[in-house]
């Protein structure tokens, strides 16, 4: 895990605020809801921001306890948010959304990292959340 960060220039940074300039634009334009769409974009930089810095933690912790949680939050967090647009008895669905999640994202995540990859430990987070997330 000694792999280098690349460092992006804040110049460069900037040009991924091209397509929500435009959008921003665009609403103006339109007479719509503009405002609301900077809100949304300052409330993602900033959760963009604190996640980095929370990911940089995990990212070089050596202790599986760690990425296993983190994995484990993530099954919680994604069942339940697979589940939304059911309305009624949506906690009754919720531990069939859990286990094919676990089951059929656990079985993928298990073959790439181990047989795809080979990742050496087994739990090095810097792969195995990034690849549970897609």
């Amino acid at each position: 895990m000694n792999e280098s960060i690349t460092a992006i220039p804040f110049t460069s940074l900037l040009l991924v605020f091209i397509p929500a300039a435009v959008v921003i634009g665009l609403l103006h334009t339109w007479s719509l809801e503009w405002k609301n769409t900077i809100y949304a974009v300052i409330r993602m930089l900033v959760q963009l921001l604190l996640i980095g810095y929370f990911l940089v933690y995990i990212f070089e912790s050596n202790d599986a306890a760690i990425t296993v949680g983190v994995l484990s939050v993530m099954v919680f967090a994604a069942s339940w948010i697979a589940l939304r647009t059911i309305q009624q008895k949506r906690r009754k669905f919720y531990q069939f959304a859990l286990m094919a999640i676990l089951i059929g994202g656990g079985l993928t995540l298990f073959l790439v990292t181990q047989f795809v990859l080979k990742l050496n430990p087994w739990f090095m987070p810097r792969y195995m959340i990034p690849l549970a997330g897609m």
